[in-house]
């Protein structure tokens, strides 16, 4: 991915209008698209099929490279999405103050708090997903990843660090995945980031967040790149009608986007 200076923009809010990173980007020859998905029905949160059909059409000519902007945390879903366009064998990090787990309330459908539980249910390329960022205290991380023994691995957000314990279980020496020879099965990666895992100094979400520093994740995403092959990238977490969250936002996006370099 280090040679795939390409993003995609969805613009279901206009949290980005706000932001100015992507222009600079541009300016500095990164390919930058921006799909509008405005006024789009079905897509706050929860996901019926009509407009999962609408996104897919709209993402699918940018295949799974480059760096993927989803705007608010209630699109995440559309990672999920993202994954369809995955075309080997891979591995998905996911930072995260949440787990995205959650049983699907409505009958199945796709929405931002049960992405994860349906990609590891659905996708049959997707081998193994590791949770980076849920708190300790949480009593719902345990719950929700039960039945998936083998399948997910969880790193605390008191464990994150500057990424070597991430970089550990990456490279499976801290209780991930090894082959018949005793080696780490290294399949490539995708990473998915919602800025909900940061604190309120360094990223403003219209969720609730956790207490990692914005230089951690930067640290943690780049053992993720030293460790392994990244296939592609996407960041949600913005907070849409908050003028004072553009400013941390629009810096957080703008170092995510560079992390690789």
């Amino acid at each position: 991915m280090r040679e795939n200076r390409r993003i995609a923009m969805l613009f279901f809010t206009d949290a980005y209008e706000k932001q100015g990173f992507y222009r600079e980007m541009e300016r500095e020859g990164w390919d930058v698209s921006c799909i509008s998905c405005r006024g789009m029905e079905g897509t706050n949160c929860y996901c019926d099929e009509a407009a999962a059909e609408e996104i897919r059409e709209r993402i699918r000519p940018f295949g799974a490279g480059g760096i993927h902007f989803l705007d608010s945390g209630n699109y995440h879903y559309v990672s999920r999405l993202w994954l369809e366009l995955v075309t080997e064998p891979f591995d998905l990090l996911v930072f995260d103050h949440h787990t995205d787990m959650q049983e699907p309330a409505f009958g199945g459908i796709l929405s931002c708090g049960g992405w994860v539980r349906a990609a590891l249910e659905e996708l049959p390329l997707l081998h193994r997903v590791y949770l980076a960022g849920p708190p300790g205290s949480s009593p719902e991380a345990a719950e929700e990843t039960a039945g998936f023994e083998g399948r997910v691995s969880w790193i605390r957000e008191e464990e994150l660090g500057r990424g070597e314990g991430l970089g550990e279980m990456l490279q499976g020496r801290g209780g991930g995945d090894r082959s018949a020879s005793g080696k780490a099965d290294c399949l490539p990666l995708y990473i998915s980031v919602d800025k909900d895992i940061l604190t309120r100094e360094d990223a403003v979400t219209n969720w609730d967040q956790g207490q990692v520093g914005l230089d951690e994740l930067l640290a943690c995403v780049r053992a993720a790149f030293g460790g392994r092959r990244v296939i592609g990238m996407d960041v949600c977490g913005e907070a849409p009608g908050e003028e004072a969250a553009a400013k941390r936002n629009d810096r957080a996006n703008g170092e995510l986007c560079r992390v690789q370099y």
